[in-house]
């Protein structure tokens, strides 16, 4: 999806997720780009599943949304080609039952909604011990279908 005419909104929300929300760890390993994919995929979400296109800009505590009372939280990555996994760090407490995946080409200012795992999707998926930080790595191929999500909450 195009998000042209918002990314003025985005960069602004993630500049404030910068300011405020910065973990060293994240921005050390990923840059300060990380902000704003994060946004962008929050955006697409939203827009997504119809909800009014407004940011939050503190933590979140696991959840992104809160859709028919139900958490989701949104990750976002880069579109690329490379990226081929929904990785969760295996550590890292799965707070939400619903993970929407978002891919983000922050070039051409574009988003797309990839899919969805649940909670015990990801718990049981195996887990890559070469990362440098060990993760639950599910094929995006493997995920489940977004629309099915979208049907489910919205009825």
């Amino acid at each position: 999806m195009n998000l042209t005419a918002s990314w003025p909104y985005i960069v602004k929300i993630a500049a404030e997720r910068l300011k405020y929300n910065k973990t060293p760890r994240h921005i050390s390993s990923y840059g300060p780009e990380i902000e704003l994919i994060g946004a962008a995929g929050e955006f697409a979400a939203l827009r997504f599943f119809g909800l009014p296109e407004i940011l939050h800009t503190f933590f979140d505590s696991g959840a992104d949304l809160i859709i028919a009372g139900i958490r989701v939280d949104v990750k976002a990555t880069r579109l690329d080609p490379a990226h081929k996994y929904l990785q969760w760090p295996y550590w890292k407490w799965v707070k939400s039952p619903i993970v929407l995946m978002t891919m983000v080409d922050t070039l051409n200012k574009t988003a797309m909604v990839v899919g969805y795992a649940t909670r015990e999707d990801i718990l049981s998926s195996a887990v890559n011990l070469e990362r440098h930080t060990m993760c639950y790595e599910l094929p995006i191929k493997s995920l489940r279908k977004a629309s099915d999500l979208r049907a489910v909450l919205s009825a």
